[in-house]
């Protein structure tokens, strides 16, 4: 055994994003109130806001935050494909270009760069969607630049690829703090019984804990001994 005693602190790692386009630049800031004007629209800091309060949540053992981080991993999933599919039919529209045109990747030459600080590993599925969606606008105004897509098209599917996103900022946007525990819901104490009439049913799965996320912390031990046949994550 080692006479040696190690005194290690956490892991760090310095991590950014890069956005190369305007289009995905404004989904990252979102858009404020203004008087009399747009409604505004959350951007990426208050999505990844909200996903670390939900897995703080989690751990504190709020089932309602185990069904929304459920809900928010399959809207990102399914938006993810959504736009995957989006920018193979874009990289498609370079087939047209004639024989000769070598074009090589557009990117911008001083791309807009934020630091990124999260805590929950689900916001990272949003930021991919976000890069995602920034490939997409880069192949859309290169197509559009070099004539192989009409301009009224490039802004048409600009449109549906930020409409992706927004959709999924938007179901985060509605996630309320339950402030409970599994126990109150299992006791149906008048708390639990308020909070179901004000967010909705709790499936079973999830209120047992068998239904979690891919992303969810650890059930806590006092959890796991309250929920008889919950997943015991390692």
């Amino acid at each position: 055994m080692s006479d040696y005693t190690f005194n290690m602190g956490p892991l760090r790692s310095a991590i950014h994003i890069q956005l190369h386009t305007h289009n995905a630049t404004r989904l990252w800031t979102g858009r404020r109130a203004i008087e009399n004007g747009p409604a505004p629209i959350i951007g990426m800091p208050r999505f990844i806001e909200i996903l670390n309060q939900i897995r703080i949540a989690s751990e504190h053992d709020d089932p309602y935050a185990d069904l929304w981080m459920l809900r928010i991993e399959e809207k990102l999933a399914q938006s993810r494909k959504i736009m995957q599919m989006m920018l193979e039919q874009a990289k498609a529209l370079f087939n047209e270009l004639p024989e000769g045109i070598d074009i090589e990747s557009c990117l911008n030459v001083q791309p807009a760069r934020f630091p990124l600080f999260i805590n929950a590993p689900l916001a990272y599925q949003g930021v991919y969607l976000l890069t995602d969606f920034d490939q997409l606008a880069r192949q859309l105004l290169l197509a559009s630049h070099i004539a192989v897509l009409s301009r009224r098209d490039m802004h048409h599917w600009l449109n549906r690829g930020a409409s992706v996103i927004r959709s999924a900022f938007s179901l985060a946007q509605k996630y309320q703090i339950s402030g409970l525990k599994r126990r109150d819901f299992i006791d149906d104490t008048p708390q639990a019984r308020a909070v179901i009439t004000r967010c909705g049913p709790l499936p079973e799965a999830v209120l047992s804990g068998k239904l979690r996320s891919s992303y969810s912390p650890p059930l806590s031990s006092a959890a796991q001994n309250t929920t008889p046949g919950a997943s015991h994550d390692e």
